[in-house]
């Protein structure tokens, strides 16, 4: 294992503080969650934030806040709201995670948001980074926080390709400026994201560079990061089922990779098979019969780490079978009604060309 380099002595890291606070509150971004920093915006946030940048983020938040202003809101609604405002955003287990956390919330700690570093971790979806950034931005209380900008920072003002975990933390701890730790751990962060690039950064605009040794040498150290993990590719179809106006949507889907409770009926296509006989296979189970199909536009679709090739299909009935819900797992909805219950953008693609 790589030895970390020495911390910084005092007067180094009050020098780092002062430029770096004050380089802060000339150059923040103005991004909703600061202009009002209660816990559960904060919180929100954050879980948005994890696997998705400020700038793709911030419509999704405003709308998401504009529908669950409060901790109680969220709590209230349904997972299928919740998903619906998510659509688009990805990686849908954090909108999940954030529904049951609310819940949590309310039903352990009477609806008020923990301020203890233990309880938050202990909500669903929140690891040490998320806890830590709560209790820091949130609540003002000093904590460090260390992300991916935080290290590749500590990793160029020290000139090091890498270092334990142990020395991200401890000179974190040792950086933090503990009178005012939220506006600091921000300005790390914010350096990191605007400035401290991860393959060109901007050491002339860089209010610490007098105090970087990377920037000094005028050379960038190598950022050691994770491979992209591999795509898979996946191929399956969808149904377009309608009758009187209607159309079936699915609960439960054979694809459970695609988010929302509800969906157009789909199923994987399997090696050996076509798309139109697996199509078939999939009337037949929710119908008992197979009407007339049409071969609609094909359409692809990128969702967390699989690269989706969706054949759509149209089939058109006069009437369901007596046994069609039990059957079928099926409920008919008014074409009116899909924009709000269908939360994958899949689904949409799938029936932009069908009416």
């Amino acid at each position: 294992m790589a030895i970390g380099p020495s911390k910084w002595n005092r007067p180094k890291t009050k020098r780092f503080q002062d430029l770096l606070l004050a380089w802060y509150r000339r150059h923040k971004r103005r991004l909703p969650w600061r202009s009002n920093r209660t816990p559960y915006r904060v919180w929100v946030a954050e879980i948005m934030l994890q696997q998705t940048r400020v700038q793709a983020a911030v419509p999704y938040y405003d709308r998401f806040l504009a529908r669950f202003p409060t901790l109680e809101s969220l709590a209230a609604a349904s997972e299928e709201d919740v998903l619906e405002l998510w659509a688009g955003l990805g990686y849908y287990q954090r909108a999940r995670n954030l529904k049951k956390a609310a819940k949590q919330i309310v039903e352990r700690h009477g609806g008020k948001f923990p301020d203890r570093p233990e309880d938050i971790r202990r909500l669903p979806g929140v690891g040490r980074y998320t806890a830590g950034a709560i209790y820091s931005i949130a609540f003002g209380r000093p904590g460090p926080v260390v992300d991916g900008n935080v290290r590749r920072v500590m990793r160029r003002m020290h000139g090091i390709a890498e270092a334990p975990e142990e020395f991200f933390r401890a000179q974190a701890e040792a950086w933090l400026a503990r009178e005012d730790s939220s506006d600091f751990n921000q300005a790390v962060m914010e350096l990191g994201a605007l400035i401290c690039l991860p393959s060109r950064p901007l050491c002339g605009e860089c209010p610490v560079e007098g105090l970087c040794r990377t920037g000094r040498a005028g050379w960038v150290s190598p950022a050691r990061g994770r491979p992209a993990p591999a795509r898979e590719p996946v191929e399956i179809v969808l149904l377009v089922l309608a009758c009187e106006e209607r159309i079936a949507l699915r609960r439960k889907q054979e694809a459970s990779f695609i988010p929302g409770e509800w969906g157009l009926p789909g199923r994987v296509v399997r090696d050996a098979e076509s798309p139109r006989s697996c199509a078939g296979r999939l009337l037949r189970g929710i119908l008992g019969e197979v009407p007339p199909l049409r071969e609609c536009r094909s359409v692809r679709h990128a969702i967390t780490h699989r690269d989706i090739l969706a054949h759509v299909y149209w089939a058109e009935i006069n009437a369901p079978p007596p046994d069609f819900a039990p059957r079928s797992n099926c409920r008919w909805h008014s074409r009116g009604d899909l924009a709000r219950i269908l939360t994958s953008s899949l689904y949409r693609k799938a029936l932009r060309d069908q009416f």
